[in-house]
């Protein structure tokens, strides 16, 4: 005779039910929320992983027993509400697994959102680092042609300043050769006095008046050479 197994399957039935209820709650909470995170997509995922498991655990169950009547004592009426539970599990599980495809596809895609932006970031800081050594390799240009231009410049003040020097000493040079020609020119001029004021003192009224009138005329001429 075959000994009548204790069925599991009230106890069990309970355990799947609050799992239900619960995942509802879940995915009604997730779908309430504006920007839901992944770590509460991935919590809802999990749990309709393990739902299906427990409902195709039920199935098997279901199954063995319709196989084995022998081994259960299952009233027909029983036996049918199972399989209406079932199938609405079943049911209930297809449309989670539906929700969780959706759930994975918009992770997807702001998966590879957020890539796009990080790629933009990337390669906006690269432009903005690019420029950025670019515009320091034009300063530095600047700053390199500004120096050239002083250097140019100071090196022309210096050119000047020797330029000016020797016109400096070269004017000084022609003073001196001046001063040295005005030195003799009075000497001269003094010797020539003194022979002048011997000579008029030797002879007459008549021939100081000419000495007189030859003295302004070599007085002019020297004027005119000198002023020359």
């Amino acid at each position: 005779m075959t000994k009548v197994r204790e069925d599991p399957w009230p106890s069990v039935e309970k355990q799947v039910e609050t799992m239900m209820a619960d995942l509802a709650v879940q995915m009604q909470h997730l779908h309430d929320m504006e920007n839901p995170s992944i770590i509460a997509e991935n919590e809802v995922l999990d749990a309709i992983a393990n739902c299906k498991e427990v409902v195709e655990d039920m199935r098997f169950a279901y199954d063995s027993a319709a196989e084995h009547p022998e081994s259960f004592f299952i009233p027909a009426d029983e036996f049918q509400r199972r399989a209406e539970c079932l199938r609405n599990w079943e049911q209930d599980i297809a449309r989670m697994q539906r929700a969780g495809d959706r759930i994975r596809l918009a992770h997807r895609a702001r998966l590879q959102n957020n890539e796009a932006i990080l790629k933009n970031a990337k390669r906006e800081g690269d432009d903005f680092l690019l420029q950025g050594h670019q515009a320091q390799q034009n300063i530095m240009q600047t700053d390199e042609q500004t120096l050239e231009r002083l250097s140019g410049g100071i090196q022309r003040v210096k050119e000047t300043a020797v330029n000016i020097n020797e016109e400096m000493a070269a004017q000084e040079h022609v003073l001196d050769n001046i001063d040295r020609g005005m030195l003799r020119v009075q000497m001269r001029l003094s010797n020539t006095i003194k022979k002048v004021g011997q000579l008029i003192d030797k002879t007459s009224d008549r021939g100081k008046m000419i000495c007189i009138a030859i003295l302004f005329l070599i007085l002019i001429v020297l004027i005119f050479f000198i002023l020359r």
